[in-house]
């Protein structure tokens, strides 16, 4: 299958790509960078998605869409909510309308984020949950994902994953676990955290690449389908520091800086898997504990 990955060169787009070339596929990919990260990549596309011509130019003879585009740090975000809805809108908006235009393009997939839910009502969240997005990131993905719906003639696959935390090799110090980690490997044996008891739910990137396979590589309903990418787990930044303290062999004590405290985010936040089981076989494979070990060692 010939697959086009939007934001190839990030985070979800390399895992997604390797294992798409691994299982044979044709990947082709399109990223802000000059150069693919990704050796085996033959066909490559540099620029932005907000660049309608080259989306159409990119999206030619494929069969599926990739959507990963997007600024996705909370930081980033904040400091460029103009930009993050821009990207994540406008550039949305390209790749949709070529898809659309498209008769050989049959599926679009799309990461949108568990932040969409916003005031939690009831836990586990499924996705018959109320979405009430709190903050910047939610918000443009709520918006994004009724574009998404705005398109859909249900003649095609419209696939919206929405994605709780996820971790992994190779991911940005903007995130939780890669900061402790960066902290500690630096010889740092008092870390500086925000808030360390929030809860949160973790999902290993190799998991989270799978589901994306899974429903590439599955028929499934035409029309808009959303599922949740999470394991229904909450842990907390604590839990998480003492995982890597054990692994590592190492006592890790933890200072709160109050500014590093997200006002815009409920206290306790994890989903439930249960449709993206029962309609894709999904389900995460790697606990955090297991997940923690794996990056620990690397």
């Amino acid at each position: 299958m010939k697959v086009l990955i939007t934001g190839i060169n990030g985070f979800i787009g390399q895992h997604l790509a390797r294992k798409l070339l691994e299982r044979g596929h044709f990947v082709v990919g399109l990223s802000r960078n000059k150069k693919c990260n990704i050796g085996n990549i033959k066909t490559y596309y540099s620029g932005s998605v907000l660049d309608k011509k080259l989306v159409e130019k990119a999206t030619k003879d494929v069969e599926v869409v990739v959507h990963l585009s997007a600024l996705t740090s909370h930081a980033e975000i904040i400091d460029n909510r103009f930009e993050a809805l821009e990207t994540n809108f406008l550039g949305t908006k390209n790749v949709l309308d070529a898809f659309s235009k498209s008769k050989k393009l049959k599926k679009f997939l799309y990461p949108s984020t568990g932040k969409v839910y916003g005031k939690i009502m009831r836990l586990p969240i499924s996705e018959d949950h109320t979405t009430n997005p709190l903050n910047i990131l939610g918000k443009s993905k709520l918006i994004t994902e009724k574009l998404i719906d705005f398109y859909n003639d249900d003649q095609k696959e419209f696939i919206v994953f929405r994605i709780f935390n996820i971790y992994g090799p190779r991911q940005s110090e903007n995130f939780l676990i890669p900061t402790i980690l960066s902290q500690v490997n630096q010889g740092k044996r008092e870390i500086v955290l925000g808030d360390i008891e929030a809860k949160r739910d973790y999902v290993y990137i190799d998991d989270l690449a799978n589901a994306f396979i899974l429903a590439i590589e599955n028929k499934g309903p035409l029309g808009v389908s959303i599922y949740n990418v999470c394991t229904g787990i909450g842990s907390s930044a604590s839990e998480i520091v003492k995982t890597i303290g054990k692994v590592k062999g190492i006592d890790i004590k933890v200072k709160i800086n109050p500014v590093l405290i997200r006002r815009d985010e409920m206290r306790d936040e994890y989903g439930s898997f249960d449709k993206i089981k029962r309609h894709l076989g999904w389900e995460p494979k790697i606990n955090l504990k297991e997940g923690l070990n794996i990056l620990c060692k690397r």
